[in-house]
């Protein structure tokens, strides 16, 4: 009887094994939780349905759980079908004595499924525009992963689950400026509530945006206490467009209004991490860019300001081979910095540049520290009359701090040659780039291989400018321009004295003034009193004052034994010799009124004036003018200036060869108006000895054929005026009363 037992007992052990074998491997199909397992997905929402064929189970021995593959499953969301690959369940064993399923852990999978499917599925969740939206957004592409589901230890749904796919050549269209292309990415996705973990992470093996590849970039969110902290890797590499780098600008805010063209060939990394608060706001962001610039190259417009400096300067800028590091940090962290270090083409050559700026974003402070070769480049500094050749070897290093609209500090500016140099230090300029104050400034600079500029400015107690030389040629020439609306030199807030000594002072001409002098005075910014003196000769001086009449009113007077360093500044003369000056001009705020006298001078190739004698009939004198010249024994002008407006009011040279009168305006750098009427000293000189005859000046009976000038017209911009003259018989008693005047002041002063 044992002997039966045992062996019974035996038997069945082998074909439980056998059996659990069985179950393990093969499995076998059984329907006892098909409407249960339908049931338990579509109370899930009323809008899903879950359909399959067969159910065939099989038993894991490790784990002593059913293990539960439902065969050719399919969803249907509003009846849009989702076809899946499998979807396998996991049962408690308890399932098989109970009537309720208890579900452990559930497993579906899909492959190669169309990415519109994305669409189905939130359809059930979204509203309609939105979802509208979604499926236009995802154009092309395949979808594939698996959801891994767990269950409560009693069956219940706990609304944790992890996800792991990938997306195949897909093709996104975010709107008509962002379009991703042919994107194959990694997706994982976990989230488990009572582990206080959601978490969603993205790795990108292919793809493009704006024709940038974007291998390898990575983004991450995590979701926290309802806030979505976004950790994000982008890489890109590639050639992009001005109209692509304009779109990316527009996102961040950068306006790129200044350039007209930029392309960009680069291979960077770009970290942005930042977090979604309960309202939805971006908070906390910072982001960093490390990488390499293959090719860069922008196009500045060509009224450029920089042009002034760099006269060779090309539209289109270059850089090359630089490695670029650009830090944006989180809010709690103040300071910003941006690293440039390559190969940068102003004119036609590439050279060296170095460029480091940092932001203090609680004090709004900007920080550049500069470096670049100048080789290459021609260089010009106007106000100091230098320009440096492109084959003359220069760098330029350079270091300034502003805060935007409020003051800029060059803390340290340094061009140097093998000849020249130009220093600044601790240069404070307020948001108008007026001078605020400064410590010292250093200028040596040579033109044409001789040196036009050897001084120092220092600024203590006063304001000191001394050295051995000085080039005023600039200074001259900006005598004729209408400074009224220009920025001012010093702030407000500049009170000081000034004294200025130089050994020798250029002026343009051979006219070289030596022992220059100068003390003035500096109040709230603007020049209160001023006395110049300096030496042409022994016997030729010049000097010049300024006072302050009142607040609103200030007197300059200028006399100078020799006028040509003066009138040379005129575009319009090319030859002039001789001369005395004597200027004397009432400044008011926005307005001036001036007098100016010239004597004993002569002039040639004026160009203006040769056409107008030539129209005039009068090519003799015309030759003279364009030869040797003809002399003027006085030129006389009173005018009036207010914004960029010259009316001369009244202007009479006299001359023995001829004698004009004129008035007119001038509108710089727009158009020129002047009117008159010339006469030759022959017919002057007549007219003027036969003046008790009155009628017989109007008529002209005693000068030949009665035509006595020309009167004239000149009319156009700068460089193309109009000229047209008629011939007058009679003259205006304006123009006799201003030559007779002229004739008595010279008879005057020549019995002196």
């Amino acid at each position: 009887m044992g002997k039966f037992i045992l062996k019974y007992f035996i038997f069945f052990l082998i074909l439980l094994f056998l059996i659990i074998i069985y179950l393990a491997y093969f499995g076998i199909e059984i329907d006892k939780f098909d409407q249960l397992i339908k049931q338990k997905v579509n109370e899930s929402n009323r809008y899903v349905e879950l359909e399959f064929n067969k159910t065939k189970i099989h038993l894991n021995v490790r784990q002593l759980n059913i293990f539960v593959k439902l065969q050719d499953p399919k969803i249907l969301i509003k009846g849009n079908e989702i076809k899946l690959s499998k979807i396998d369940l996991i049962l408690s064993l308890k399932s098989l004595y109970k009537k309720k399923v208890i579900l452990k852990k559930a497993e579906i999978e899909f492959k190669k499924n169309d990415i519109s499917d994305l669409a189905k599925i939130t359809n059930i969740y979204l509203p309609k525009f939105i979802n509208k939206k979604i499926k236009k957004t995802f154009k092309k592409g395949i979808i594939e992963g698996s959801f891994k589901i767990p269950f409560s230890k009693d069956g219940r749904f706990i609304n944790s689950y992890t996800f792991n796919g990938k997306i195949l050549d897909a093709n996104i269209i975010i709107n008509n400026n962002y379009k991703f292309k042919n994107l194959t990415t990694l997706i994982s996705y976990k989230k488990y509530p009572l582990e206080k973990i959601e978490e969603l992470r993205i790795d990108v093996k292919k793809g493009s945006l704006l024709n940038l590849n974007l291998l390898n970039s990575q983004f991450q969110i995590n979701f926290e206490n309802k806030r979505k902290i976004v950790e994000s890797t982008i890489a890109t590499k590639g050639k992009i467009s001005f109209n692509d780098i304009k779109k990316i600008s527009s996102l961040v805010g950068i306006k790129l209004d200044i350039l007209e063209n930029l392309t960009l060939d680069s291979d960077l990394k770009t970290t942005i991490n930042f977090v979604i608060n309960n309202k939805f706001k971006i908070i906390d962001k910072n982001y960093q860019i490390d990488g390499t610039i293959n090719n860069l190259e922008l196009s500045l417009p060509h009224n450029n300001y920089i042009r002034n400096f760099v006269p060779t300067l090309n539209k289109n800028i270059k850089i090359k081979n630089s490695m670029i590091n650009f830090n944006y940090p989180s809010e709690n962290v103040q300071k910003q910095t941006f690293k440039l270090d390559g190969l940068i083409n102003l004119s036609n050559k590439y050279e060296k540049i170095s460029l480091f700026q940092s932001y203090n974003k609680n004090k709004k402070l900007f920080n550049i520290n500069f470096f670049t070769n100048l080789n290459d480049s021609e260089i010009s500094f106007p106000i100091l009359n230098y320009n440096k050749a492109k084959t003359n070897k220069a760098k330029l290093n350079a270091n300034v701090n502003f805060v935007i609209k409020k003051f800029f500090l060059i803390d340290s500016f340094k061009y140097e040659t093998d000849k020249s140099k130009i220093f600044i230090n601790n240069v404070m300029l307020n948001k108008n780039f007026e001078i605020r104050d400064f410590k010292k400034i250093e200028v040596l600079t040579h033109k044409d291989k001789k040196k036009n500029n050897n001084f120092k400015i220092i600024k203590s107690n006063q304001i000191i400018i001394s050295g051995e030389i000085f080039d005023a040629e600039p200074l001259l020439k900006s005598l004729y321009k209408n400074n009224t609306s220009d920025r001012k030199i010093f702030a407000k807030t500049v009170n000081s004295n000034v004294r200025v000594n130089f050994d020798k002072t250029l002026t343009g001409t051979f006219d070289i003034i030596s022992d220059f002098s100068m003390v003035a005075e500096i109040k709230n910014g603007s020049y209160e009193k001023l006395v110049l003196k300096g030496n042409f000769s022994d016997e030729d001086k010049i000097e010049m004052s300024l006072y302050k009449v009142d607040d609103k009113t200030k007197t300059i007077e200028v006399v100078s034994d020799r006028a040509r360093p003066f009138v040379k500044s005129l575009d319009f003369i090319k030859g002039f010799e001789g001369g005395k000056l004597v200027y004397d001009s009432i400044i008011f705020e926005n307005s001036s009124k001036s007098n100016l006298l010239i004597t004993n001078f002569k002039v040639s190739k004026v160009p203006s004036l040769a056409k107008l004698l030539t129209l005039a009939s009068l090519q003799g004198i015309a030759d003279t003018l364009n030869g040797e010249g003809i002399r003027f024994e006085s030129f006389e002008m009173k005018s009036n200036s207010q914004e960029n407006v010259l009316n001369i009011e009244d202007a009479l040279a006299i001359g023995p060869a001829v004698s004009i009168l004129l008035d007119g305006y001038v509108d710089k750098g727009k158009i020129v108006s002047l009117r008159g009427t010339l006469v030759p000293a022959t017919k002057l000189n007549a007219i003027i000895a036969s003046i008790p005859l009155v009628g017989g000046i109007l008529v002209g009976k005693k000068i030949g054929d009665g035509v006595v000038g020309v009167s004239f017209k000149m009319k156009g911009p700068p460089k193309d005026i109009k000229t047209t003259v008629n011939p007058i018989k009679t003259l205006t008693p304006r123009f006799i009363i201003r030559a007779i005047e002229k004739v008595k002041k010279n008879k005057k002063s020549k019995t002196k």
